[in-house]
């Protein structure tokens, strides 16, 4: 009697599982099935966040304060999306937020962030196959019989399981078939007595692979602690020796230093020098920003497989290490001050980009972290804590650039340059995403009239061919206020409808 009262609350468990996954997988095609994403992608998450949490209660489990503390970011990231137009910051807000959604899933019951390596992180990226498992013993709990003396139902539930698995396999081969072949398209359509169009198809598909995701999900969180895989802690391997590890760093400082020489004497020592090369100022600045900055990154990692890996045997080794380790961060710390003088010399000549902000900002983060690895180095050489220090950076430097607002930020910056170069890229400026507007049609007010005339054209046609926005989930406050400003200016905009740039 108790073993079929524990089947029966292990069945009844699968089934409330199934049917929370696929209000999610029905909610995920009603909110973002062609749609650009708005206001539904907080709301989405919010659900997903209060679905844990019903879980959580349901099977008894008490959930980490660092997970609840996640929360905090995860909101204000994925709010974000409903602030912001601008695509790439857009795609960064996403990806950060599900970031912290499976780092939640892996810290939900225990784990401690505090105690997460570098590879941890890189593990929880790849947590969605840790899902995979758990979603098979779902479906197999959900088709296992009380009885398992009659032969008979021990057949069935493999039958039934068989055909489960089979079913969306054959779904997915089906809907590409019919894409690839007319003909092919045309016998099923014969064959299925109704109707089914392929796009009606592909959201079943679609809703059914989200389904099974979030089987996956509750079924990796309602398991006991003791089903999952811990991490084993190996005992701290030293591939380096003091010798090694001097020639490499020893070596990477002198070619590091021969560089900083040659910029300190033409990219700091003035446009004579420069000119008695052959080159313009311009050309010699305006080449090697992005090379400089892959330089940066690599050596970062560089600095990182050594620290870890070097043999401190004794004092002497820890002064030359710390020395030579010390010297080359100094050294990367000049030669991102190169590229940033180089980001900054080819804006003021060509003008702000997405891109080129972008990786002015992401030196700022590089310097920050390379300071985190002098300290960690020379004060606190625990590694869980410069990568908590690291991942704290990233989420700071992803924050400020949501504050900044990149796309308003580049175009006030380009108009401000166009007051002083009389320059401006107009195609450009007309293109960036919607948080841009604001600061867009202040440029309709300058006096230069060609400007002005090829602005107007490229705002009047940009207001044409907007795509519909009506649908509530691709609400979003940046866009709203982009299309108030743009209707208000309806009519001035209509005068430059005609204008052709000769």
């Amino acid at each position: 009697m108790n073993l079929f009262k524990i089947k029966s609350n292990a069945i009844n468990k699968t089934i409330l599982i199934l049917v929370f996954s696929l209000v999610l997988g029905i909610l995920f095609d009603y909110f973002f099935y062609d749609k650009v994403p708005g206001i539904a992608f907080p709301i989405y998450i919010i659900l997903i966040i209060l679905n844990l949490f019903t879980i959580s209660r349901i099977f008894k489990k008490q959930i980490s304060k660092q997970a609840l503390w996640l929360l905090i970011p995860l909101i204000f990231f994925s709010t974000m999306v409903f602030i912001h137009t601008s695509s790439l910051l857009t795609f960064l807000n996403m990806v950060i937020s599900l970031f912290l959604l499976l780092l939640i899933i892996k810290i939900l019951y225990g784990e401690t962030i505090r105690s997460f390596l570098a590879n941890d992180y890189i593990k929880t990226m790849l947590l969605p196959f840790g899902f995979i498992s758990p979603l098979f013993q779902t479906i197999s709990n959900l088709f296992s019989s009380h009885n398992t003396n009659n032969k008979n139902q021990k057949v069935l539930p493999q039958v039934l399981k068989g055909f489960a698995m089979a079913i969306p396999v054959l779904l997915i081969f089906i809907l590409l078939f019919s894409s690839a072949d007319l003909i092919f398209k045309r016998y099923i359509s014969d064959l299925i007595t109704f109707n089914i169009q392929t796009e009606t198809l592909f959201r079943f598909v679609l809703i059914l692979i989200v389904t099974l995701v979030f089987v996956g999900v509750h079924s990796y969180i309602s398991q006991d602690s003791k089903d999952k895989i811990t991490t084993v802690q190996k005992k701290k391997i030293y591939l380096l020796g003091n010798i090694e590890s001097s020639i490499i760093l020893g070596l990477v400082n002198i070619l590091f230093l021969l560089f900083i020489v040659i910029q300190l004497t033409y990219l700091f020592g003035g446009k004579n020098n420069i000119s008695a090369q052959g080159l313009t100022y311009a050309e010699y600045a305006r080449q090697g920003f992005f090379e400089l900055i892959i330089v940066a990154v690599i050596s970062l990692f560089l600095l990182l497989t050594i620290e870890k890996y070097v043999a401190k045997k004794d004092e002497i080794h820890m002064i030359w290490f710390k020395m030579l380790s010390t010297t080359m961060i100094v050294q990367v710390i000049l030669i991102m001050v190169s590229a940033f003088t180089r980001l900054q010399l080819y804006e003021e000549a060509y003008g702000f980009t997405t891109l080129r902000l972008y990786s002015h900002a992401f030196i700022f983060l590089l310097a920050v972290i390379f300071c985190l690895l002098i300290y960690k180095i020379h004060c606190d050489t625990r590694e869980n804590v410069f990568t908590l220090r690291v991942f704290i950076s990233v989420l700071l430097f992803l924050a400020g650039m949501n504050f900044l607002n990149p796309d308003l930020y580049i175009a006030k910056q380009n108009i401000e340059r166009f007051t002083t170069t009389g320059k401006l890229d107009v195609y450009y400026l007309s293109n960036l995403s919607d948080d841009a507007i604001p600061e867009i049609v202040k440029a309709l007010d300058t006096t230069d009239g060609d400007m002005k005339n090829s602005l107007g054209y490229e705002l009047y046609w940009r207001t044409q061919n907007k795509v519909n926005f009506e649908r509530w989930q691709s609400f979003n406050i940046s866009r709203t206020k982009a299309k108030k400003i743009l209707d208000s200016k309806t009519v001035i905009l209509e005068e430059y409808k005609d204008y052709q740039e000769e």
